[in-house]
């Protein structure tokens, strides 16, 4: 009567330890395709007729997002290969070796990018393959035995940096407004790579619409009312004229398909609690802030930057609610090199309280009969501020130009000294 429910009891345990047998046998033969554990965006698929530049391409762009690390490479190198091999819902990490185990070469993964290297000794095989693999990369990955550098350290050698300068320049809308002024950026000609400022005055029927004689008596304008000035002119009217303000002139230097930020303001934390129960701390940026990825190509013997920019002026209003006023653009530009281009159109309203009425009786005390309420007021003051940043990107020299031009230098100041040394002999011999 008794050794039913054991009976039964150790039938559904073992039914259960089936069951739990099978579900791992199934999920480690998910893992083994790639399937368990790994993140949606890292699955990959390629064509075998695709080529292996197009798709290492790929693959430096999502190595780049999910570990910060790019594939370095010279597509040239592989111009007319083709991976030759199908990648189906395959990791990303996987589907590179995949395809580099097919081209004959492999990678080294270094502290900022992954290197490709050419392999002397033989392709290195799946684990389960029979050639001998050795211990030897960062990250554990297997490295054959006889490994030579690819062209990697070459292609950083001659990897381009470019030099992003901005300017933050915030005008008072309504400064602009009362003195009667409208400006507008253009380009000066279709083959000038500077900007222009155009100032012209509000007024339909007078020359300057009454706005004040140094502002366009500056330079000599090319009609009444009208002028037409670069980008530091421009800024030295709009500083002189209280009409706006330099905020941040940041400038950054990054290699090509790197990004770069730059950030002048400050930090600000907020403290939150875990579902665990622990406090932690969190820090929040604020200011202004630039942030840019450049990168350069080269067409027909044009160099010329892709760049991805993007833009922010924040300030925090309310230490106690946490609440961040903040103006952001993005955008993405091809500029050549030395050329400039801007944002605009980033506006930004602020509030402040301001005390009204008769000077000195205004601000007397409150308990002073009262008076201040008498001869004096508050009022919110509200002014709109628009945003402009102005960009300019520029090609640094390659090293073997940097050194070149130091060795050329070094040779100038050489036959300079010759040259004086020949003058004082020469004068020595005339005495």
């Amino acid at each position: 009567m008794n050794s039913r429910p054991v009976i039964v009891f150790l039938t559904l345990l073992l039914v259960s330890f089936g069951s739990a047998q099978v579900r791992d046998e199934m999920l480690l033969k998910r893992a083994d395709q790639g399937k368990e554990g790994i993140n949606p965006e890292e699955i990959v698929n390629f064509k075998s007729d695709v080529n292996v530049g197009q798709a290492l391409t790929s693959l430096s762009e999502l190595a780049k997002k999910l570990t910060g690390k790019p594939i370095i490479f010279d597509p040239q190198y592989f111009k007319d290969k083709t991976i030759g091999v199908d990648i189906v819902q395959m990791p990303w990490k996987t589907a590179m070796e995949t395809i580099l185990r097919a081209s004959g070469i492999w990678y080294q993964e270094q502290q900022d990018y992954f290197q490709l290297v050419a392999v002397q000794g033989g392709v290195p095989q799946t684990p389960s393959g029979t050639q001998q693999t050795q211990q030897g990369l960062q990250g554990g990955q297997m490295m054959p035995s006889g490994m030579a550098p690819f062209d990697s350290t070459e292609m950083i050698a001659k990897s381009r940096e470019v030099t992003i300068s901005a300017i933050f320049l915030e005008i008072n809308t309504n400064k602009l407004r009362e003195s009667g002024v409208n400006f507008s950026i253009f380009r000066t000609s279709t083959s000038d790579l500077n900007l222009g400022v155009e100032f012209k005055g509000a007024g339909p029927n007078t020359g300057t619409g009454g706005v004040s004689s140094d502002i366009f008596g500056i330079t000599a304008s090319t009609s009444p009312g009208q002028l037409t000035v670069d980008v530091e002119t421009a800024l030295k009217i709009f500083e002189s004229n209280s009409l706006g303000e330099i905020i941040a002139r940041p400038t950054v230097t990054v290699r090509s398909g790197f990004p770069g930020r730059m950030q002048v303001g400050e930090d600000f934390s907020v403290k939150q609690r875990t579902i665990s129960g622990d406090v932690t701390e969190v820090f929040y940026s604020t200011g202004s802030i630039l942030e840019v990825t450049p990168k350069v190509y080269r067409y027909n013997n044009l160099d010329f930057i892709d760049v991805q920019v993007s833009v922010e002026r924040s300030s925090l209003i309310d230490p106690a609610t946490s609440r961040i006023n903040k103006t952001q653009g993005k955008s993405k530009l091809l500029l050549l090199n030395g050329e400039e281009n801007y944002l605009g159109g980033l506006f930004l309203t602020e509030e402040t309280q301001v005390r009204e009425g008769i000077p000195l009786l205004k601000d007397l005390p409150w308990w002073v009969f009262g008076l201040r309420y008498i001869f004096g007021y508050d009022r919110v003051q509200t002014s709109k501020k628009e945003l402009i940043v102005i960009l300019r990107a520029e090609l640094v020299p390659t090293l073997e130009e940097r050194v070149s031009q130091k060795q050329k230098n070094v040779l100038d100041e050489k036959l300079k000294e010759g040259r004086n040394d020949l003058k004082k002999r020469t004068q020595i011999d005339k005495n």
